[in-house]
């Protein structure tokens, strides 16, 4: 192997170790809240508007409650308007990039955003309707280091009725099928883990790279075979 390849290949490794704790964590805090307060996080936000005191409470006092370091970075929204350019543009505060490098729109705009002490950055996306799963959480994994890429250090789960937090992309019987719900909606398959300047193909690629496996290449693992290819 080259040198840039053995370097590649490490980073990608680190980012597998990274991306391994956030989902342990979140399914640890899920759990744990399900013992706190008698009910998901699903089934407490269900039927709440984003606007809700229900909503903003989970966001700024129980969610970093449950995180070492847990704290709000910002509570700007797709709606809030940027100062210097006059438009609503989350990407003016906190750019993301899809896997070719190009910058997208936001899917997690509607919770602010909020940190831990390792620095990792949790967005939200709107509330769930009653006997939905969600919400939709966004994380980058690694924070504001570099690629901050989707399916590199950028990820999308979801909250569940039953208490787990799972990746995009993963089958359970309470996921919002797409097109039913233009918010927190359910995406699976290689059509939504590929490269591809397309603002929402790589939302299901946490599910392969929770099971490291190649969305399209049979035999193959994500970390390195798919993160490694170009």
């Amino acid at each position: 192997m080259t040198l840039p390849t053995l370097v590649n290949n490490k980073q990608n490794k680190e980012l597998q170790t990274q991306f391994k704790k956030v989902y342990s964590e979140l399914n640890q805090m899920s759990r744990l809240f399900y013992k706190d307060y008698g009910m998901s996080v699903s089934e407490y936000l269900g039927g709440t508007s984003n606007g809700s005191a229900t909503y903003q409470k989970f966001l700024n006092e129980i969610f970093p409650h449950y995180f070492k370091g847990g704290k709000v970075l910002s509570d700007w929204t797709y709606s809030d308007v940027d100062e210097e350019t006059g438009s609503a543009n989350l990407n003016a505060l906190y750019p993301i990039y899809n896997m070719v490098g190009n910058s997208i729109v936001f899917i997690c705009d509607n919770g602010g955003f909020q940190s831990d002490v390792g620095g990792r950055i949790y967005l939200f996306n709107d509330v769930p309707a009653s006997g939905n799963n969600g919400p939709i959480v966004c994380v980058d994994i690694n924070g504001q280091k570099k690629p901050n890429r989707w399916g590199y250090d950028y990820f999308m789960f979801v909250f569940t009725t039953d208490g787990f937090v799972i990746p995009m992309g993963q089958p359970h019987p309470n996921n919002v099928p797409a097109g039913q719900s233009a918010v927190n909606h359910f995406v699976t398959g290689e059509e939504y883990c590929k490269r591809s300047n397309g603002s929402y193909s790589q939302e299901a690629c946490a599910y392969y790279a929770l099971a490291d496996k190649h969305p399209s290449e049979e035999g193959k693992n994500y970390w390195q075979d798919f993160l490694g290819s170009k």
